[in-house]
């Protein structure tokens, strides 16, 4: 009878671990399951400096935001307007004393501008590559002026301004850009 006793008990003992072992290994993979079904975390960024040779451009954080500028009352410096006052500079890259818009943070970019003059004005949105020694036409306005708006997929360091190829501006000239999207 004490036999039968005891082997029940092994029985009883046997079972209570086997439960245990099996609960315990259900618990660990539901914990494995639940971290293996998050997606993965990328690295974390290094420093997000973008350099173009030894120039400094943006970092990761200057080009999360909005991207935009908007200048206007351009005057005539070697074909190239300067605009004398800037009514929005939002993010990197728009140098107002030089009229110039550096493109730091990549993506698909408006461009627009517009002015009146004499009879014979044109006006010329240009691009500079980068790398590039050369400014090339992107889009042109005239004669007498006028205005035009284009879309332009860039790249870190080219370069965009406007033109005067012939006559004059008067006061009310406009140079505009802002980002419509990152690139990915």
């Amino acid at each position: 009878m004490m036999k039968n006793k005891m082997v029940i008990f092994y029985f009883i003992d046997v079972f209570f671990f086997r439960m245990v072992g099996v609960v315990l290994l259900m618990v660990l993979c539901l914990l494995c399951e639940s971290s293996l079904s998050k997606p993965a975390q990328p690295d974390p960024p290094t420093s997000g400096i973008t350099t173009i040779g030894a120039r400094k451009l943006a970092t990761a954080e200057d080009c999360a935001g909005t991207m935009a500028f908007s200048a206007i009352s351009g005057i005539n410096t070697d074909a190239r307007l300067v605009f004398t006052e800037t009514l929005i500079n939002k993010g990197v890259g728009y140098v107002a004393e030089t009229g110039i818009f550096t493109v730091h943070c990549p993506g698909l970019y408006q461009f627009s501008f517009a002015g009146y003059g004499s009879s014979d004005l044109k006006l010329t949105l240009k691009k500079k590559p980068n790398k590039s020694d050369n400014w090339q036409k992107v889009i042109s306005a005239g004669p007498a002026g006028g205005a035009n708006l284009v879309l332009q997929d860039v790249s870190i360091g080219d370069q965009y301004s406007v033109f005067v190829d012939a006559g004059k501006t008067n006061e009310g000239t406009t140079f505009t850009g802002i980002r419509v999207a990152r690139k990915s």
